[in-house]
């Protein structure tokens, strides 16, 4: 029997980073993963793949399911994946199976446990549950929201206090408070970017020895109440306007991820990640588009679909989630961004000459 770890946890929680730690930290291992988004194309499976998002298909050990919960409608995709990679060859010694941010944790485990498809295939090692500890306390007190929180910590064989480098000191007893009261019991670990040693979260078989109480599914799949939409443009940002979306406020938006094309930078992707108050944007290596010939992959599949667009690579894909008002609000504010028709028109050359307040903060 093949155990599953199951990693759930809020939005931006860090379990992507967990399951990018697990496995640069397993070398030699074989452990499969798969990963589920609410949103159409998986961001996620996008930075485990080291960025590699021409390619978007599942491959031998990493899997993904996308646009919508395995909790709640996408249950019958999750059997089919575990069953696949359990009947593999060689197959994987564990899986790893991360949730979406609103996926009820429990439901998830039942469909592990007890899908006639998976029996004498696989068993639920552990439920790990990720907390973004500086972040905690105001979702916790977010009436809509909370729900969630206590479906996934309630499931908990193990809680991770993550991003605890980040959280002040009322932030982190308040956590640990919170969890006390909805969890008694269950081990809390601090750590930061996900950073836990393999040996807690893979064979630990501390699912086997919860109370048979805490297995029960009481998970209500339908109180979440926010969506994922998506940006998937070929179009490069205007910098500036992109600038002044990214600096303002997006009430009602709790999860923004994806790689961006800037119309003053033909060379970097970069990378724009945003939870709670926390908002981040970096370079994440470099367009294929940007590549001498001989460096480039020789992967066909590659080749013919940099040939397919005149700025090869180099495009928008982005998530946003959040309230549905709030997101739609938010897309419009991002088109409104990108280079219109005139502006695209006039080529890289006209577009270096473009005011750039994002790269200027990189080069200082």
């Amino acid at each position: 029997m093949i155990p599953i770890t199951l990693v759930t946890g809020f939005l931006g929680s860090g379990k992507t980073s967990l399951l990018a730690h697990l496995l640069d930290n397993t070398e030699g291992r074989r452990i499969a993963v798969i990963i589920n988004d609410m949103a159409p194309r998986c961001i996620d499976g996008v930075y485990l793949r080291g960025g590699e998002f021409l390619l978007t298909e599942d491959d031998e050990t990493i899997r993904t399911i996308s646009g919508g919960r395995v909790g709640a409608g996408k249950r019958e995709a999750l059997v089919e994946q575990v069953q696949e990679l359990a009947r593999s060859e060689p197959a994987p010694e564990a899986i790893l199976v991360e949730t979406s941010g609103g996926s009820p944790a429990l439901s998830v485990a039942d469909a592990l446990e007890n899908d006639p498809a998976l029996k004498d295939l696989v068993t639920v090692d552990s439920i790990i549950t990720m907390v973004d500890t500086a972040a905690f306390p105001g979702i916790w007190s977010d009436s809509l929201l909370k729900p969630v929180l206590v479906d996934q910590i309630s499931a908990a064989d193990l809680v991770v206090l993550n991003k605890f480098d980040r959280a002040g000191f009322l932030a982190r007893v308040r956590s640990r408070l919170v969890i006390k009261s909805v969890r008694p019991g269950v081990p809390v670990i601090a750590a930061e970017f996900g950073r836990l040693d393999p040996v807690d979260i893979l064979h630990t078989d501390r699912r086997a020895s919860a109370p048979p109480h805490l297995k029960k599914n009481r998970s209500n799949p339908n109180h979440y109440p926010l969506v994922a939409r998506q940006l998937e443009e070929t179009r490069p940002f205007h910098p500036e306007r992109l600038h002044e979306w990214l600096s303002r406020d997006w009430p009602g938006i709790v999860r923004v991820k994806g790689f961006l094309w800037l119309a003053t930078d033909m060379e970097h992707v970069y990378v724009v990640d945003s939870a709670d108050d926390q908002r981040e944007l970096g370079m994440e290596g470099t367009w294929y588009g940007a590549l001498p010939e001989d460096q480039l992959p020789d992967d066909p599949r590659i080749r013919e679909l940099l040939a397919e667009h005149p700025y090869q690579d180099r495009r928008q894909s982005i998530t946003i989630i959040g309230e549905p008002e709030a997101v739609e609000r938010e897309l419009r504010g991002l088109r409104a961004a990108l280079l219109s028709v005139t502006e695209l028109d006039r080529g890289p050359g006209a577009w270096a000459s473009i005011t750039d307040p994002i790269t200027q903060a990189f080069r200082d």
